[in-house]
């Protein structure tokens, strides 16, 4: 028996829509840092899942750490961690990097700044008739 104005999102449906649709899942950064034979540098990859996949659950807990920057979250769903300090440290990124790897990071799944989670294409809802348009081809009723 249904419920009136409730709606039912099945979390299992709705990972595999998002899965789906999104298609990237990890955003890899890729660096150079110093090697230790002179005048050498040496590539290394930091991956970083995308908003979407965040575990709550690390979310949460980096909260609970009491550091509720991105930098906290950006440290513990990067793969390796050890990558992201190197990139902090000694690749020195800056603020305005970070920013745009945010934004990538946002980006790439589908979630934009300032849209939330329930623009999910898993909840369905009707659309509202448009109003009327007049154009050149049509008479306007008077």
């Amino acid at each position: 028996m249904s419920k009136p104005n409730r709606k039912v999102i099945r979390l299992q449906e709705m990972r595999a829509q998002i899965a789906q649709k999104a298609g990237v899942k990890h955003v890899d950064l890729v660096f150079e840092v110093p090697s230790d034979t002179e005048g050498e540098v040496s590539e290394h990859t930091c991956s970083f899942l995308t908003q979407d996949y965040w575990p709550l659950a690390v979310v949460k807990a980096v909260e609970a750490e009491g550091d509720s920057n991105n930098l906290g979250v950006l440290r513990k769903i990067a793969t390796p961690p050890e990558a992201f300090d190197q990139l902090i440290e000694t690749a020195q990124l800056t603020v305005g990097e970070l920013t745009e790897l945010l934004k990538d990071i946002s980006g790439e799944a589908g979630t934009d700044t300032g849209e939330g989670s329930g623009s999910s294409s898993s909840s369905k809802s009707t659309p509202e008739p448009s109003a009327p348009t007049s154009s050149a081809t049509t008479p306007v009723a008077a």
